[in-house]
């Protein structure tokens, strides 16, 4: 149980707003603008997700299913199904696991954690559309322009020892639909989404 909290926790980075200024001297890929304003549309969104769990001392994997629910400026809901139930809320200050078959909750308050705090809040960058925020985090690497495809490479100390790097991957629509996330011991887990529904605004 905690090996899935530990994934999800490290995992759910890829969905969360990093608010450290954007000091970075490094200009953002053009190649990334589409996705910018892509993303600045983006009100709410909700997909199905298929996460495999990887350890460089087994062969065997974990395979688990689920649904995430992101809101712009609100929270991330990822709820795992059943057998292995859980339900992770991230806010901007700390992170809730719910165990409902065990009557269990466990919290990650970042200001304790700060590591895995910035590992969370990085995706949240993303969702947001505030990618220059990630370039004193992380060197971003463009592999593949149509359909877009990136890699992240931690510069923190901080997130390297939980992050080796991340790898995404979208659909010709943006739509992200693949996330890897090696680890520095050799593991790693990919998550693959699907059936997405997103709700858009006009941008002014």
């Amino acid at each position: 149980m905690i090996v899935i909290v530990l994934s999800l926790s490290r995992l759910c980075a890829l969905f969360v707003l990093f608010s450290v200024p954007a000091n970075a001297a490094e200009a953002l890929p053009r190649e990334l603008n589409p996705l910018r304003e892509s993303l600045q549309k983006t009100r709410r969104m909700s997909a199905r997700f298929k996460q495999t769990r990887h350890w460089a001392a087994f062969q065997d994997a974990l395979v688990t299913q689920g649904t995430i629910r992101y809101e712009k400026g609100g929270r991330l809901v990822w709820r795992m199904d059943p057998p292995a139930e859980s339900e992770l809320i991230v806010d901007d200050q700390r992170a809730t696991i719910h165990y409902p078959a065990l009557g269990t909750t466990q919290t990650l308050d970042f200001s304790a954690e700060p590591g895995l705090g910035k590992v969370f809040q990085t995706i949240r960058a993303v969702m947001e559309a505030d990618l220059e925020s990630l370039q004193p985090l992380f060197a971003l690497r463009v592999d593949r322009k149509v359909p877009l495809s990136l890699t992240l490479t931690p510069r923190s100390p901080e997130v390297s020892r939980t992050v080796k790097k991340i790898h995404m991957e979208f659909d010709k629509a943006l739509h992200l639909t693949l996330v890897r996330l090696d680890e520095p011991s050799g593991d790693w887990t990919e998550i693959a989404f699907h059936g997405h529904v997103i709700e858009t605004a006009a941008l002014k």
